[in-house]
């Protein structure tokens, strides 16, 4: 018996376990791509209205958490209104303007008092107060563009300096 007699079962399974990664590929990242639609970003100076919330950019601190070591954090607090119509928020990002580097909101990752304010933009009509923290490296420079969109593909940009 020659060998591609007995390996034909294996090498069956591998030639599709090939077909199934770049199908798996193609539908996970290529298609969710293809589909995605442009983004209207609006950079505001200070206040954005966006998914039925009134946000205004309120302090912005380094180092306000504790960090592991060669990272500090970035806090930026939100002051928000809701309106009758508010929505959530999708997640808030924070890109470094020099380099293109991108940061989410590492709030879950970092030992945050529960009480210091609310995580995301809430669907209640009324004031509050939203508390994003970022886990930076050491050498991340501002000016940093900190991010809210909503679930329409919208985004209001706010440019922040600590």
């Amino acid at each position: 018996m020659t060998w591609w007699r007995r390996q034909r079962v294996a090498l069956l399974a591998l030639v599709l376990a090939a077909i199934a990664a770049v199908g798996v590929h193609l539908w996970l990242d290529a298609l969710p791509m293809a589909n995605r639609t442009s983004k209207d970003i609006t950079t505001v100076e200070s206040s954005a209205s966006i998914a039925g919330q009134t946000l205004t950019l309120g302090a912005v601190r380094w180092d306000e958490f504790d960090a592991p070591s060669g990272s500090r954090t970035l806090s930026v607090r939100v002051e928000a209104e809701g309106a009758t119509d508010a929505a959530s928020c999708g997640v808030f990002t924070l890109t470094e303007q020099a380099t293109g580097r991108l940061w989410e909101n590492a709030r879950a990752d970092l030992d945050v008092p529960y009480d210091a304010g609310e995580r995301s933009c809430l669907e209640d009509s009324g004031p509050y107060e939203i508390l994003t923290v970022f886990l930076l490296p050491d050498d991340a420079e501002a000016p940093f563009l900190f991010d809210v969109p909503d679930t329409d593909g919208v985004i209001a940009r706010f440019v922040v300096v600590p």
